[in-house]
């Protein structure tokens, strides 16, 4: 059952267990004959085994021996020879345990050699599951970001164009797309010079330039042409210029607004609150503006004047001369008006030939009548419209409104129409204060 080859190998390991086996085997035999000697068994049991004492101590002998060999095979076929595939496995590897060649010892030193490599196999394990966890969250983290970077670029309301160095688009979003009305293959890889206004791009290509160069940025408004039906579309555009540091590479990225929209809501805006033959604001912004001057009022407790000009004799310039030149005759007094008084000052038109000032603040009298007198007097310089001289006169009418007084808008301009028609019974062409 056990060769001597077996037994040759690993010779340590079985010195050792045959030696304890043995130690083992001769305990049981001393037993035994202590149990014999002691009387222990009955006299003719005894008597038996004395009578055959050859013969049981052979069997005995033989016994012993027959299981003493049945446990070495079995403790090598169970343990030991494992042990020498593992110590092989072992020593064959370059990787693990650093090169070291296991000698084979006593159970307990490779036992807890194994251990200890078992252990140091588990931890890299475990470091290894670590650091793949670990970048597998940052893999997603970062696809993620990607993920998110795309849907917002794709989704963006805003228009975002990237293009290189030589003005090549290199990657566009829908929303231009949409509001070119041109497929993306076809603005692909093509200057974003043929999606522009021409004309708009020259305006704006120096200061662009300087800009770019300077601080690599530059925002401002911009107007692109439509493909199909040429029409300019205005845009506030953002541009931010980048050099990869690497190979020198630049791109210019461009984030643009649609202003279409807003700037149809400003021009209904201007045409509600403009007069539209002289540009001047009407009532609805004379109504807004002496609301906001009221406002103020209430804290600050300053005094402003309201000034109501009527041109003297208009009627006249309309029965002799048509209506069309009237009309050029109210054009050339608004911007006459426009430019007599400071900026901050407003100037409206009322109706026909009647006008409105507002004068804020109006702390001092003899400024007011300064303004009041400037303004008859550029009205009083001569129109001339196709080798016509036209003299026209105003008659001024001034009304302050004081903090103090709970007044309405609508009492504010009835004072100042007051005013404005005791000037002309006055003799036209002057001015009359009402309070």
């Amino acid at each position: 059952m056990v060769t001597l080859k077996r037994f040759s190998s690993n010779h340590s390991i079985h010195r050792n267990i045959i030696l304890q086996l043995l130690v083992f085997f001769v305990f049981v035999y001393f037993i035994f004959q202590v149990i014999t000697i002691t009387e222990f068994f009955s006299k003719d049991t005894l008597a038996a085994i004395h009578n055959h004492s050859v013969k049981i101590s052979s069997l005995l002998a033989f016994t012993l021996f027959f299981i003493f060999c049945y446990i070495i095979n079995r403790i090598n076929k169970w343990f030991i020879n494992p042990l020498n595939k593992l110590n092989k496995v072992i020593n064959e590897s370059d990787n693990i345990s650093n090169n070291k060649i296991i000698h084979a010892g006593d159970i307990t030193s490779m036992f807890e050699y194994y251990c200890m490599m078992i252990r140091d196999i588990a931890e890299k394990d475990s470091k290894i599951v670590l650091e793949t966890s670990m970048l597998t969250q940052e893999k997603q983290a970062v696809i993620h970001q990607k993920q998110l970077a795309s849907s917002l670029f794709n989704n963006s309301q805003d228009i975002i164009i990237i293009i290189d160095n030589n003005g090549i688009i290199t990657r566009v979003n829908p929303s231009f797309c949409l509001l070119m009305g041109v497929k993306y293959e076809n603005i692909i890889h093509q200057p974003l010079i043929n999606f522009i206004n021409t004309a708009a791009y020259k305006n704006i290509k120096a200061s662009l330039s300087h800009e770019l160069n300077n601080s690599h940025q530059w925002q401002g408004e911009f107007n692109i042409q439509h493909i199909m039906n040429k029409k300019d579309i205005p845009l506030y555009v953002r541009i931010n210029k980048f050099i990869d540091t690497k190979n020198n590479n630049i791109q210019y990225s461009i984030i643009a607004t649609d202003l279409t929209t807003i700037k149809e809501i400003d021009r209904l805006v201007h045409i509600n609150q403009h007069d539209p033959l002289t540009e001047l604001p009407n009532r609805i912004a004379l109504t807004n503006r002496l609301k906001d001057e009221l406002s103020i009022q209430r804290t600050s407790h300053h005094k402003f004047a309201v000034l109501f000009i009527d041109l003297d004799n208009f009627k006249r310039i309309n029965d002799n001369y048509g209506h069309q030149m009237g009309d050029r005759v109210l054009k050339i007094t608004a911007n006459k008006l426009r430019n007599s008084v400071k900026k901050t000052d407003m100037v409206a038109r009322l109706a026909g030939d009647e006008f409105i000032a507002i004068i804020n603040p109006a702390a001092n009298r003899a400024d007011v009548i300064q303004t009041c007198e400037r303004i008859l007097s550029i009205l009083q310089q001569p129109i001339i419209i196709d080798k016509c001289h036209l003299m026209i006169n105003a008659s001024l009418g001034c009304y302050y409104a004081h903090p103090h007084k709970q007044q309405t808008i609508d009492e504010i301009l009835s004072q100042a129409d007051i005013a404005m028609y005791q000037a002309k019974i006055a003799g036209k062409g002057c001015i009359i204060e009402c309070n």
